[in-house]
């Protein structure tokens, strides 16, 4: 196959890259094929394979002179020669310039598919469902056997209510997942204290090993009674996820969450004043555009930015042994708040 023709794609789109330069009357031009050596515009022999274009939108000069230029061979009005020729080569230029133009326009309305592509789809982030925003945290759950994600979404949205409450650790767990079993409190009970005595990272993976040996295939083909312990485990994972306990042991933690466009990551930290009060400080990198509010009472500090990137809150005089709620939006993607607990304690 010929070089030229070889080059001639990479070579066209450099062409077409390339800013337009007006030319000048006293402009001293040369008319060079795309396919030769330090190309700058289309040959003749390329411009005579545009012919089928609608010229609407092209003002009565520019339409004039793309009539002249794409007139059959045998009629006169092609390249009108002047003794010079400069008005040939000033016609051809202004010609190339409304073809790169057109050209450009087409690709910007019309963007070309990939081969495997059958239509242009939208990105990512916009395909996603509100519920799949939050509940993609679901991979990165240790369970014997993946929960459908719809089961996930209820399940967390009551883990978020329950990192609020006070109550025992127990009692969460039940009040997580009793929604999902009306009338089986206290089967759920049992499997909740046996779940959190099994809490240990050693015994956590004895327990899912026992588990996933005599577990089946997948959620649904479980029985009510398997789906519990299976809910349960989930909950205890996903209420240790949103919430971060700080001591003057451990007076900074790090949470991760991982979203439906990557990586949510928290950072807590506490400062204890005289024993009594603490100031609070909490710094998020968000993999999106959105926002962190923590607020107390009538205290209450937000911080929000339109693409991702690094946000801190922070509040002082807060009372130790408490638990404040961390709200973290990205309303472009979901208009529901992931809510975090931050419980500053003495130790």
């Amino acid at each position: 196959m010929n070089r030229d023709t070889e080059d001639f794609p990479e070579r066209f789109l450099v062409w077409l890259l390339q800013k337009d330069n007006a030319p000048s009357p006293s402009t001293n031009h040369s008319t060079m094929d795309v396919t030769g050596e330090g190309n700058q515009s289309l040959s003749s022999g390329k411009i005579d394979e545009i012919q089928d274009w609608e010229i609407d939108e092209f003002d009565e000069l520019e339409s004039e002179i793309l009539n002249a230029t794409v007139a059959s061979p045998g009629e006169s009005g092609v390249y009108p020669q002047s003794k010079s020729g400069k008005d040939n080569f000033t016609l051809q230029d202004r010609f190339q310039a409304l073809v790169k133009r057109r050209l450009q326009k087409e690709l910007q309305d019309n963007p070309p598919l990939f081969p495997w592509e059958t239509e242009i789809s939208d990105p990512e982030p916009e395909s996603l469902s509100p519920n799949q925003f939050w509940t993609t945290h679901l991979q990165r759950l240790r369970l014997p056997v993946p929960i459908p994600p719809d089961i996930f979404a209820q399940l967390l949205e009551c883990c978020q209510a329950v990192v609020q409450s006070s109550i025992a650790s127990p009692m969460k767990l039940v009040r997580a997942v009793e929604g999902l079993f009306p009338g089986q409190s206290q089967m759920l009970h049992q499997f909740a204290s046996v779940v959190l005595a099994s809490a240990s990272c050693d015994s956590l993976v004895v327990q899912q090993s026992q588990i996933a040996a005599d577990f089946p295939s997948s959620y649904e083909a479980a029985t009510p009674t398997e789906q519990m312990v299976l809910l349960l485990i989930a909950a205890r994972q996903t209420i240790a996820s949103l919430t971060l306990t700080l001591s003057p042991h451990q007076p900074i933690l790090e949470r991760e969450w991982l979203t439906g466009v990557g990586e949510l990551v928290l950072r807590a930290e506490y400062q204890i004043e005289r024993r009594l009060f603490a100031c609070l400080r909490v710094q998020g990198l968000l993999p999106c555009g959105g926002s962190l509010k923590l607020q107390v009472g009538q205290a209450c500090a937000i911080a929000s930015r339109p693409d991702p990137g690094q946000l801190c809150v922070e509040l002082s005089d807060l009372e130790l042994n408490q638990t404040y709620p961390l709200e973290v939006l990205c309303p472009h993607l979901n208009d529901n708040p992931l809510i975090f607990a931050i419980c500053p304690t003495i130790g």
